[in-house]
């Protein structure tokens, strides 16, 4: 019976410890940083490009509601521009693609490394220029994927990777399958 209480009264005085050392989740997250989007389609708009690389940005905020879920907003932009060469000589290509996406973010909030994992839906802007022809549209688009965040400070941690699935649904081509992988750093204000 010793032992016993022994044992409670350890647990209790070691709750207040415990409860210190739980992480606090900032209120607000917001990204910066490189991205690279790898576009594979089944009906390219030019033969011969049926995958593509563009290179750009993503922004995102993140507004925490508890420690480990929070609902987040992002915009990105990729861009491309190449010769045509065998296809049509002398002539290029510009293509940009932009995507505004919102979800649920799941984080796990254990010391300074910190992975998440979203599920984004929203739209995806597409455009080409070529030989001053230009076409343009929207599709609905969808991500899922995660990554990883690690705490440099309080206020301050770095994105050493992001890698989605993105999805968008076109009209008469159905799904263009793309993978990014983004990097960047992370600004933390306040605490949950």
């Amino acid at each position: 019976m010793k032992r016993l209480s022994l044992l409670a009264l350890l647990m209790v005085l070691s709750l207040p410890l415990i409860a210190s050392a739980q992480e606090e989740a900032p209120r607000v997250e917001i990204f910066g940083g490189y991205s690279l989007l790898r576009i594979s389609s089944p009906e390219p708009a030019l033969p011969g490009l049926e995958s593509a690389t563009g290179h750009g940005f993503s922004l995102s905020a993140s507004g925490n509601i508890t420690k480990s879920f929070g609902i987040v907003g992002e915009f990105s932009r990729y861009s491309k521009s190449d010769a045509l060469g065998d296809i049509a000589p002398g002539s290029n290509v510009d293509a940009n693609v932009q995507t505004y996406l919102f979800g649920p973010r799941f984080t796990v909030r254990t010391g300074k490394a910190e992975p998440y994992f979203h599920f984004l839906i929203g739209s995806a802007r597409g455009s080409v220029e070529t030989s001053g022809v230009s076409q343009s549209g929207y599709a609905f688009a969808y991500v899922l994927g995660g990554g990883l965040d690690v705490k440099v400070h309080d206020n301050f941690a770095l994105r050493l990777g992001q890698l989605d699935f993105l999805q968008a649904r076109v009209a008469d081509i159905g799904g263009v399958n793309s993978l990014r992988y983004s990097v960047g750093v992370v600004i933390r204000l306040g605490n949950r």
